[in-house]
């Protein structure tokens, strides 16, 4: 179940394990590449369906097929009821990937280049999968946008379990005298619709912090990755240059708070976790976003700039409608970035390499660093692969 209470529609069904697929009429190669999009939103709130995921304009640009996929969150999700299986969310998005690997054939796709992106939980999603299924991960491609295990930990057992605990004692299925049988029983015995209605802000998590999220369970979901190998494939790994401009909007912190904020939980977590995969020996890219357009613009003052989530929007070629339109250069920069993704996703190890002037595999000491968007302009700009990553050593 997807739920956001207060969003009118955007509260859904329980039955919630659908997927979207866009494809173009059958041009260009007769086995295309998959591209599948894992939406993010703190493992709180998101669904497939919001517009701004719309996959049309994707996959008719860059002749790949497009799917998008749901997957059950917060409580529903990632439950922390100690009695019961955890990290439901996880297994839905396996359960999609085995799906599509099994059906993509019927639609013109190509089973052997499926490429899973996401942004923000998504792409902590896409990161803990990753590891979960090293051996069998049916995806080859990985692109992981504004989040990694790194930066975004999973949950401890207990403190997921206490929220288990605080939200059935909401809704009227907890006491100091009810066993965890009891408790699970009564909780099934609810509505979504009920258990949602107690929700407070603290369980929609935001910031660092997610409600409910991904969990500890040693068997999917583990505490230490430093020491456990991905998946094999290829990584697209990045982040945006102002992360916290879309988190400041919500909370009232000091400067250099969103200063340490964009390094510790993005830029400094991006650098670990793609030296791990350079160190596992795979074909890494890093990029980092700074497309400041004035149609998605949050704040002038200061300035949102480059913020969380506002690399989807030009991306998936689905800007709201706004009095002030998109700019000839924000067109291009989303249509650039459209191509980089489909090319990555069409040959996870050559694809970038030969896309445009080429995109460099990702080296620290060297200008491997891909900026998009960089002055609000198509096209790559390059710069020291750890030129953002200075304060790194001291977070």
């Amino acid at each position: 179940m997807q739920v956001t209470p207060g969003a009118g529609d955007s509260l859904q069904a329980e039955d919630c394990l659908t997927l979207n697929i866009w494809t173009k009429p059958q041009t260009g190669e007769k086995k295309k590449a998959v591209l599948v999009w894992i939406y993010g939103g703190g493992y709180s709130n998101g669904a497939s369906r919001e517009p701004g995921y719309n996959g049309q304009f994707f996959a008719g640009q860059t002749d790949v097929i497009v799917i998008s996929i749901n997957y059950r969150l917060n409580i529903f999700g990632f439950p922390g009821n100690p009695i019961t299986v955890p990290n439901l969310g996880l297994l839905d998005v396996r359960l999609a990937l085995e799906w599509i690997r099994d059906n993509i054939d019927a639609f013109g796709g190509d089973a052997n280049r499926i490429t899973m992106f996401g942004q923000s939980a998504g792409a902590g999603l896409i990161d803990f999968y990753s590891h979960a299924y090293a051996s069998e991960p049916i995806a080859n491609g990985f692109v992981l946008m504004s989040a990694t295990v790194n930066g975004f930990p999973a949950l401890s057992k207990n403190a997921t379990v206490s929220k288990w605990f605080g939200i059935a004692e909401r809704v009227g299925c907890s006491s100091d005298t009810a066993d965890a049988e009891t408790v699970s029983a009564c909780m099934t015995s609810k509505t979504a619709e009920e258990i949602a209605s107690v929700f407070g802000p603290e369980d929609l998590g935001g910031g660092s912090a997610p409600g409910f999220g991904p969990v500890v369970d040693d068997t999917l979901v583990f505490a230490d990755y430093s020491i456990r190998r991905s998946a094999e494939g290829g990584y697209l790994i990045g982040n945006t240059q102002n992360e916290a401009g879309f988190f400041r909007q919500l909370q009232n912190q000091s400067d250099q708070y969103w200063d340490d904020f964009n390094d510790r939980y993005y830029t400094c977590a991006d650098a670990a976790r793609i030296s791990k995969s350079i160190t596992d020996g795979y074909p890494t890219w890093r990029y980092r976003y700074f497309g400041d357009f004035p149609n998605l613009a949050l704040s002038t003052n200061p300035p949102s700039g480059a913020y969380h989530t506002s690399d989807i929007y030009p991306l998936f070629n689905t800007v709201p409608q706004s009095p002030t339109p998109s700019t000839l250069n924000e067109i291009a920069v989303g249509n650039y970035m459209r191509g980089a993704w489909a090319a990555f996703a069409k040959d996870v190890k050559m694809g970038l390499l030969l896309y445009a002037d080429g995109w460099p595999l990702y080296d620290r000491t060297a200008e491997t660093l891909i900026r998009t968007g960089y002055d609000n302009y198509p096209g790559a700009n390059l710069a020291l692969g750890n030129a953002y990553d200075g304060r790194c050593p001291y977070l």
